[in-house]
């Protein structure tokens, strides 16, 4: 199930491949014969209803789960995940929903939590300036890399979790609900900060509910329905073609509203292992 108005393939280096990917958790099947390519310079949203599969595939990729079978390339390579130290090693770097930041501690040793340059004797200036230029980079709106992370924004702080993501220069990011729970003005921010980390020439794959967001960055939406493939779309796919594949209806009442007006702003919430 494609979107016909898009056929055209992405220009980017392909960065990641996943062909036949499962995962099974005892007799329960998570995952069923995923395929996934994601380029450089590219945002791919996975999208789906609860259950569809999106997080565990994330944590497949992010080293904390292990496929029972299939094959993932990254960089032209055949990889074994077998850790998040190897997925971020490789270059895969994840933002979780709750993003894991300290509150107690500034910017910047979030930053380099567990990064530190020198862990016998912290060269702070150095981590400062490291710092700054990150945030720069993605035009952050952060007063002072000094100030605890509890006095900032919902979209500081996710800002400052992808500055931490990009400390050991990754291939590719992943966003889980990168702008859950944010206002409108931070959702702006964070949407923004995507574009200029796509712009940087990484892959990026971004899980959302929110079809306004994926619509806003997406450059292909990849639909997950039970664990399965459930089509490949582009931005300008129609509201029903995506609600039909999210929730594997062609006519039920969400597709018929959905048909009538934007498509609701959160399908639901929550997610399979």
């Amino acid at each position: 199930m494609t979107n016909p108005q898009h056929d055209a393939p992405p220009t980017g280096e392909l960065v990641l491949s996943l062909r036949g990917v499962s995962k099974n958790f005892g007799a329960v099947s998570a995952l069923t014969d995923i395929d996934l390519d994601v380029h450089a310079g590219e945002v791919v949203a996975l999208v789906g209803d609860n259950g569809a599969g999106k997080s565990t595939l994330v944590k497949i990729l992010a080293g904390v789960h292990q496929p029972t079978s299939g094959t993932i390339t990254f960089a032209g390579k055949p990889v074994t995940l077998s850790d998040p130290s190897t997925a971020l090693d490789l270059g895969i770097a994840t933002v979780f929903q709750d993003l894991a930041l300290c509150e107690n501690l500034d910017v910047v040793a979030n930053i380099f939590l567990g990064r530190e340059t020198n862990p016998l004797q912290l060269d702070e200036v150095s981590m400062e300036v490291r710092s700054w230029k990150l945030l720069n980079e993605l035009s952050a709106r952060i007063p002072s890399v000094r100030i605890p992370i509890a006095s900032l924004s919902g979209g500081q702080r996710q800002t400052v979790a992808i500055a931490r993501s990009l400390l050991l220069e990754p291939k590719l990011i992943m966003l889980d609900e990168p702008t859950a729970a944010l206002g409108v003005a931070q959702t702006a921010e964070v949407l923004n900060l995507i574009e200029r980390v796509r712009d940087r020439g990484l892959g990026v794959i971004m899980i959302s509910h929110n079809m306004e967001d994926v619509r806003a960055v997406a450059d292909r939406i990849v639909v997950l329905r039970l664990g399965r493939n459930n089509g490949i779309f582009y931005p300008d796919a129609t509201n029903q073609e995506l609600v039909s594949a999210i929730t594997g209806a062609a006519d039920n009442s969400v597709s018929r509203r959905a048909s009538r007006r934007q498509l609701p702003r959160e399908i639901s919430d929550g997610d399979s292992p």
